[in-house]
């Protein structure tokens, strides 16, 4: 008995030693994060011995192998071990005969041994497995992975074949196609695949749009516009009942800047498509944005004319004095009897807009006509007693949000400024800084609070302002502190009697208070008494300033040559070139000068934060991205 018992504890002793054996011999066969860690550790390092060392313990689970597979092939191609590389791929194959993919890695490797003929079998069976039940995302990874290798012409097999067998979706891939065609030259095969997709379904048109954007550069590239332009015109004439060629021609102007030409696709388009004026409101806009006044005034006068909808007049109308306003604001010269025009129709509209209490909207657009109306009565007619009014009479609109109230009252505050008022505009700023205090609005008139201390010469206070605004949310704001910061913190206590900064701070007021032959008065006297005073190139730069605000472009490029000429280390220097650069394609349209300018900054002034404008702009002038921009050329 106790011999039986004796064997059987030897017995149970052995299977716990076994158990014990095995389990450990199954935990160190495990893989383990460090595993796969070490793996691209050595991968990354270049080391791929081990690396495939550690690949090789996790390729025998199978649930790892996708996870590994890319390094892992790669790790045996660094290593020249192609033999191992075919067999790891074709293992993946094996197991997962629907990812057709595989074969093209397949046919790589067979491609770096010299097997040209096997390489090509493999590349065709590939494709030669699409059929009806291969997925959309399969079918993309075949393709995506010859476009990987360069293949672009098996790439565009791929596509068309997944789409011939495809019926529920014939037009999956015809976006790559198009640009697969694009990229081999084929323009107007690229062309009439997207077109292929339209003349299915007009839903493909945002499609469309942007795949043509991604393929043409329409900035520069002239002759694959004018090919599209052209192929869209032959779409229209053999199909005028196919609208949509009718928006994508809209489309192309719209995208070139051609508003006048838009404008007679998009009011066909809205007569048509019995839009009711608001396709035409739609362009007016973009054309108002683009600062192209004519059309969209022009725009703006047919929906009053024609359009049945009250909102779409009035909108139309209220749009129409924007334009107005803007033309004559930002034009070659302000003519005081179209500014008294103006504000008669400003007027006109608000008493209509007073007896038709019903339109939706009307309290809005009245605010806007308000706001607009007092900045020409008081910065260009110099009737502040009318702009006050209106603008106390905008606060006073009922259901007007606190916001609105606020940026009125903003307003008002720089009219104070205008006329001289300027400590009760700091209050008046003061009380919107605390209202809106983490709102933008209130930045904007903490700003403009600090401004008035700079314009006074308290620049100690306004430095504290300006210290905590640097930090704004807004960018354009935080830009305008930092400026004024460093502009007071380089120039103030330059010579003992201060003189210089407080004559200077008080001109840019009077500038303000478009009092400009004042201004310049205080700025000459500056240049005259404190020949070196390190303000004397910011002085130059102000007074170009005003010489473009009254629309004297020659004597603006006068003074920006002068600055140029004088102060060659001045921070204002590449400012001075693009905006004389700006002049000239702009304003004189001397695109010859503009491009010599453009280009002094693209290569005097590489570091400028205006150098990527300038090449945007110097490319659009020269008219094609194939003019090489050289130095020494013209």
């Amino acid at each position: 008995m106790q011999k039986k018992n004796v064997q059987k504890m030897r017995f149970k002793y052995l299977f716990i030693v076994l158990f014990s054996i095995v389990s450990v011999s199954s935990f160190f066969s495990q893989v383990s994060t460090i595993d796969f860690q070490l793996a691209k550790k050595y991968y990354l390092d270049s080391d791929y011995e081990k690396a495939a060392l550690y690949y090789e313990k996790i390729f025998k689970e199978s649930e790892h192998r996708l996870k590994i597979y890319e390094n892992y092939k790669s790790t045996f191609i660094e290593l020249n071990k192609f033999k191992e590389a075919e067999k790891l791929i074709k293992t993946l194959i094996k197991e997962n005969p629907n990812k057709l993919k595989f074969l093209v890695d397949l046919g790589v490797i067979y491609g770096l041994v010299d097997r040209s003929d096997k390489k090509n079998q493999v590349f065709d069976k590939a494709i030669e497995q699409i059929i009806k039940e291969t997925s959309y995302d399969n079918a993309f990874d075949l393709g995506l992975a010859f476009e990987k290798i360069g293949n672009l012409e098996k790439a565009l097999e791929v596509y068309l074949n997944f789409e011939s067998k495809n019926l529920l979706n014939p037009f999956a891939f015809h976006s790559k196609i198009a640009l697969i065609y694009n990229k081999t030259g084929k323009t107007n095969k690229m062309i009439n695949t997207f077109f292929e997709m339209l003349d299915f379904n007009n839903k493909f048109l945002q499609n469309v749009q942007n795949g043509l954007v991604n393929s043409i550069d329409f900035q520069n590239n002239l002759k694959e516009k004018e090919i599209l332009r052209q192929s869209i015109i032959e779409k229209i004439q053999a199909n005028p009942k196919k609208i949509v060629y009718i928006e994508l021609l809209a489309w192309f102007y719209m995208l070139n800047n051609d508003y006048e030409n838009a404008y007679t696709q998009i009011k066909a388009l809205d007569k048509k498509l019995n839009k009711n004026g608001s396709k035409l409101l739609e362009l007016g806009n973009t054309a108002l944005n683009n600062q192209d006044f004519k059309v969209a005034i022009k725009c703006f006068d047919d929906v009053v004319l024609k359009s049945n909808s009250l909102e779409y007049k009035f909108e139309a109308k209220n749009k129409k004095l924007f334009a107005l306003k803007s033309k004559i604001l930002y034009g070659n010269q302000i003519i005081q009897e179209e500014l008294e025009e103006l504000k008669a129709n400003y007027l006109l509209i608000l008493s209509q807009l007073n007896n038709s209490k019903n339109v939706y909207n009307n309290s809005i657009r009245k605010y806007n006509l308000l706001l607009d109306l007092s900045e020409i009565e008081a910065f260009y007619l110099g009737d502040i007693s009318s702009a006050k009014q209106h603008l106390n009479n905008a606060i006073l609109i009922p259901r007007l949000k606190e916001k609105q109230k606020g940026n009125a009252k903003l307003k008002l505050a720089n009219i104070l400024v205008l006329e001289d008022n300027i400590w009760e505009a700091s209050l008046m700023y003061l009380q919107i800084e605390k209202q809106f205090k983490d709102d933008q609005l209130g930045h904007l008139a903490k700003f403009k609070n600090a401004q008035v201390y700079y314009f006074s010469g308290e620049y100690d206070w306004c430095q504290a302002q300006l210290k905590v605004l640097k930090a704004s949310t807004s960018k354009l704001i935080a830009n305008d502190a930092l400026e004024l910061s460093v502009l007071i913190s380089d120039n103030y206590n330059m010579d003992t009697s201060e003189v210089a900064m407080k004559l200077f701070s008080y001109a840019d007021m009077l500038t303000f208070q478009q009092q400009f032959s004042k201004a310049n008065i205080l700025y000459d006297s500056i240049l005259k008494n404190f020949k070196n005073h390190s303000l004397n190139d910011e002085i130059i730069f102000r007074k170009a300033k005003i010489d473009l605000k009254q629309h004297n472009y020659q004597k603006a490029i006068e003074h920006f040559k002068l600055l140029i000429d004088n102060y060659p280390n001045s921070i204002l220097l590449d400012n001075s070139l693009f905006l004389i650069a700006s002049i000239y394609e702009e304003k004189i349209k001397d695109f010859d000068q503009a491009k010599k300018y453009f280009k002094t900054i693209l290569f005097d002034h590489k570091g400028s934060l205006y150098a990527a404008e300038s090449r945007k702009r110097f490319r659009k002038l020269a008219g094609s991205t194939n003019e090489k921009i050289e130095k020494d050329s013209g």
